[in-house]
């Protein structure tokens, strides 16, 4: 039938073009939606000196637009020198900014900025749910709260009493989500959940009704699988390199500004970049299963060195394949939602292998017995 010709190329091509998208649902899944990996990502925004020192420049101008620097110094100045409090102010910010770079290097202010990101992110996923209770005090909003870091800066210049004990409401809070967002962040969770899985399942569906589809050319379409994983793996390597060159671009013009968004988005988007360099490994896989499989000679001949020990040693071989899923295994967290991908992937692993196993054994049969044809 001459729709056999065209039809599983096009399943293929359909199936890759949906794995880019469900990639890139994967990455947003794995860091917007959950707290361990958003509290790790914060953690190592704070961890670069980029970051760290805009950060510093932020919290610094907070303390000064929160509380009256040149009163307070006024207060601890000698009476000949309570003129001064102001430019002495001045004078002092940059230094304050120095200084709190330095506080902020140390873990205990660290352990502060990462649970004051674990809280703010389990507020999100809190809202997200339809906990509304949970953020009263923020008026419906989802925030990143500062204000114990603000405190540990102000202290550490020599400021407290009710100066800080006065401290606004909002001073040193940055809104990460607005409570008008609120229906339309729930819609997108709920289709971000739903695909996660549903896209995965959906390429493999596509996948496998190409190869089943091209009789006669199966292992052709097999290795088509292959190389369009390894290119959806590649365009989002590419995506996450120029896309933060764009990002950055976009926000600002200010070079001063640009290293410290740029190493945001390059922390930020870490795990697609895990998400990239994985599908590119499974498209390698599935290429190299393919090929073993092959009628050429070096295929041929492989299948002919490995056929005794499959033969005979099968052991052998599932604890190499063995070796190589568990190599795949520890090279990326194994939490929840990279479960069931992962028992996916083993699955089709022995699946494949006992396949070629029993196709090997009939095509190199032990001494006296009748070689069956490939098939």
């Amino acid at each position: 039938m001459a729709w056999r010709s065209w039809v599983p190329w096009t399943l293929v091509v359909i199936a890759a073009v949906i794995g880019l998208v469900a990639a890139l649902n994967v990455w947003v899944k794995r860091q917007a939606l959950s707290t361990d990996n958003w509290t790790n990502a914060s953690t190592q925004l704070l961890e670069n000196d980029q970051i760290r020192g805009a950060l510093s420049v932020y919290l610094v101008n907070q303390l000064y637009a929160n509380v009256d620097v040149p009163a307070a110094l006024q207060e601890r100045l000698p009476p000949q020198a309570k003129g001064l409090a102001a430019p002495i102010a001045g004078a002092l910010q940059q230094a304050a900014v120095r200084g709190t770079d330095a506080l902020l290097e140390r873990p205990k202010v660290q352990a502060l900025w990462r649970e004051a990101n674990r809280r703010a992110h389990k507020a999100l996923i809190a809202l997200i749910d339809g906990h509304n209770n949970l953020l009263v005090s923020s008026n419906g909003n989802v925030v990143l709260d500062l204000k114990p870091l603000l405190i540990q800066i102000a202290q550490q210049f020599g400021l407290s009493g009710d100066r800080l004990k006065n401290l606004p409401p909002d001073a040193a809070q940055l809104t990460i989500m607005k409570g008008s967002q609120l229906d339309a962040a729930r819609n997108a969770v709920k289709v971000i959940r739903v695909l996660s899985y549903f896209l995965l399942f959906l390429v493999l569906a596509l996948f496998a009704a190409a190869v089943y589809l091209a009789e006669g050319r199966r292992l052709t379409l097999l290795m088509a699988c292959g190389v369009s994983l390894v290119i959806v793996g590649l365009i989002v390597l590419v995506v996450r390199r120029y896309g933060g060159n764009y990002l950055v671009d976009a926000l600002t013009n200010d070079p001063t500004q640009k290293k410290p968004i740029s190493a945001a988005w390059a922390i930020e988007t870490s795990l697609l970049r895990n998400v990239g360099v994985n599908t590119i490994i499974y498209g390698i896989g599935i290429m190299f299963a393919a090929w073993i499989a092959g009628a050429s000679r070096a295929a041929t001949w492989v299948r002919r060195m490995l056929a005794p020990t499959m033969r005979d040693h099968p052991v052998i071989i599932y604890g190499a394949v063995s070796l190589a899923l568990f190599i795949i295994l520890i090279a990326g967290p194994t939490d929840a939602q990279r479960i069931f991908p992962l028992l996916i992937l083993f699955g089709f692993a022995f699946a494949g292998t006992e396949a070629l196993r029993r196709r090997t054994a009939r095509e190199f049969p032990a001494a006296g017995q009748a070689s069956a044809p490939a098939g």
